[in-house]
């Protein structure tokens, strides 16, 4: 039994268009083509001589009008296979602070045997995901590669300034070239997705801050005689003195020497500190100031956070008003310290929330012992906002308004509070800067994408050791 196959006349038109697509791919992958400034002015030329040989008949003038075609034929197809079988990858690091260095590196793999890929362009596409913090604009890094030889790979580093606070993604890459002649510039758009995390702006508190948290926490000291044991480290032992607490009596060892011995401690000079941040802005009409001033708050905690990080032990937190206020804290160190920060650098202004909600959010420890500082934009009646709460009591309250550093930005109170450098940077390169203290290994590179081909699906690189989690505060 024999069967016969039939070819139907749709295969054959399908087979046909598939052929077809594939040879125009194959020459023309994904590809835009203008013409330069230069182009256009040698095209000008082209048609004037063109023009000139058609009216006077002169063959001269046709024949140099021919071969002056050449270039513009030779440009078409010599960059359509200038982009052939090049992979480009971006790598970004996994975090930078607004106003530092950021540096983003490039690398252009060339697997061509032979011939080398000539004056190439590559334009990144950087963009904020959230347009509504002041400053997040659009940037557009740039490189320029000269020449990448056959199968060898060649890299450039874009420096520039670290954007507004925020995320921020790569959505695309364009690869253009100009070769042979820069008549016409050919471009390939490579889809490859990544993102940035700019952290706050860190500044420099002052000499005035320091005394004001100094004598905040001695008068702390000065009201409360009996210290919790969370406040004190054991020392050892000692012989009861007249005005001594009979809590701290150590019995056993009283019982078995025969007099009263008490246990001695040593004070912490540190003191843990509460952050709580109220980014209030208006529904409508928001003026420039206003919005300035959510900036000033956000970075002013940041660098309150930074500051206090770097003392290890000392237990810190982070709240924000908002419609769910939230609350974030734990022993200074540099882990803490990055999720504070990924916090404020995404934090959004919100009219909604006040100060009451976020302070019956508050552990029960941070409202007996620790020193609050309320960072705000706008006015706070600190009496009514505790007579809002469900949790305080009023002689309770009275005791957590004393411990209240209340800062309104609207009234220019961080004005003599913290300072930026001259140029609006921080210390960069120093043994001090905030990128020493959290400093981690760059994000490894993904997977390169080829010009000419479907965008290969990526999956994260691995963090070489050393990465933010494992990293301790540089004494």
């Amino acid at each position: 039994m024999t069967t016969e196959h039939r070819t139907r006349p749709g295969d054959s038109r399908r087979s046909t268009t598939r052929l077809t697509r594939w040879a125009v791919s194959s020459l023309w992958p994904n590809q835009r083509l203008r013409w330069t400034r230069e182009g256009i002015s040698y095209l000008v030329v082209w048609f004037g001589l063109l023009a000139t040989g058609l009216y006077q008949q002169i063959n001269l003038i046709l024949l140099v009008a021919g071969l002056a075609a050449g270039p513009v034929v030779a440009s078409i197809f010599v960059s359509a296979a200038m982009l052939r079988r090049l992979k480009i990858t971006r790598r970004v690091p996994a975090y930078v602070f607004a106003g530092e260095s950021l540096w983003i590196d490039y690398v252009l793999q060339n697997d061509r045997r032979w011939t080398a890929a000539l004056a190439l362009i590559v334009q990144d596409d950087v963009t904020p995901v959230d347009r509504s913090i002041a400053g997040a604009g659009h940037t557009s890094p740039r490189v320029f590669f000269p020449r990448v030889p056959g199968r060898d790979r060649s890299q450039i580093r874009w420096e520039g300034v670290g954007p507004s606070r925020g995320r921020y993604i790569f959505k695309s890459l364009d690869l253009g070239t100009r070769a042979p002649f820069g008549l016409l510039e050919r471009r390939v758009t490579l889809f490859e997705a990544d993102s940035l995390l700019v952290y706050p702006r860190i500044g420099h508190l002052t000499r005035r801050w320091h005394l004001y948290e100094r004598e905040a926490s001695e008068t702390r000291r000065g009201r409360r005689h009996e210290r919790s044991a969370q406040q004190h480290e054991y020392h050892g032992l000692r012989d009861y003195r007249p005005g001594d607490s009979p809590r701290w009596i150590h019995w056993r060892t009283s019982a078995r020497l025969g007099q009263p011995m008490v246990k001695e401690f040593e004070q912490q000079h540190e003191q843990d500190i509460a952050v709580l941040i109220d980014p209030w802005l208006p529904r409508t009409k928001v003026d420039p100031k206003q919005r300035e001033a959510v900036e000033k708050a956000i970075e002013f905690a940041a660098t309150l956070c930074y500051e206090t990080c770097r003392h290890a032990g000392r237990r810190i937190l982070l709240g924000w008003t908002g419609a769910v206020p939230g609350v974030r804290q734990g022993p200074g160190s540099v882990k803490i310290l990055h999720e504070f920060l990924s916090q404020l650098a995404t934090m959004r202004p919100s009219a909604e929330g006040g100060l009451a909600p976020l302070l019956d959010a508050l552990p029960p420890s941070t409202l007996r012992e620790s020193l609050i500082v309320v960072i705000s934009t706008r006015p706070i009646n600190l009496y009514e906002e505790a007579e809002k709460s469900s949790r305080l009591s009023e002689t309770s309250a009275r005791g957590v308004i004393g411990r209240v550093t209340l800062l309104d930005v609207s009234r220019g109170d961080l004005t003599d509070l913290i300072q930026f450098g001259e140029s609006g940077l921080t210390r960069v390169g120093q043994a001090d800067s905030p990128a020493d203290l959290v400093e981690t290994p760059l994000r490894a590179a993904r997977p390169s994408s080829s010009i000419g081909e479907p965008p290969i699906a990526t999956r994260p690189g691995r963090v070489s050791p050393g990465s933010r989690d494992e990293m301790e505060p540089r004494p």
